[in-house]
């Protein structure tokens, strides 16, 4: 069954879940560095004080909190996304799908300056 999901989805479902094992490992260290963090926030990292970061933008979206997140997420691109990219062919779906974690990520920054709420994601130790 493994080999009938579209070669696009199958790499960001095993990236996915890769990311999720070198959490288990690395915590914080992970969190600090790619998180998407508040503009202007400064989290006391283990290689000392970060904030938001420009890349933060495309890899907050392989960070997730526990198991349970993980495998809904995965299971929500296995079923959507192995349709989308059928749809879309290989190389737009991969962008739709990185042009979604930008604009996600964008919203996520306008609506944290807005609303003027402490700096998180929640920390892991």
């Amino acid at each position: 069954m493994w080999q009938l999901v579209p070669p696009v989805t199958r790499a960001l479902i095993t990236t996915n879940g890769v990311v999720f094992v070198l959490q288990l490992v690395f915590g914080s260290m992970l969190y600090s560095w790619f998180a998407l963090w508040p503009l202007g926030a400064e989290v006391a990292g283990p290689g000392g004080y970060t904030g938001f970061l420009p890349w933060q933008l495309v890899t907050y979206s392989f960070l997730h909190g526990n198991l349970l997140h993980l495998l809904f997420n995965m299971l929500g691109l296995f079923m959507f996304g192995s349709d989308v990219e059928r749809l879309f062919g290989r190389q737009r779906f991969l962008a739709y799908y990185f042009a979604s974690v930008v604009a996600a990520g964008i919203a996520q920054l306008v609506m944290s300056a807005v609303s003027g709420g402490p700096a998180s994601p929640r920390r892991r130790t």
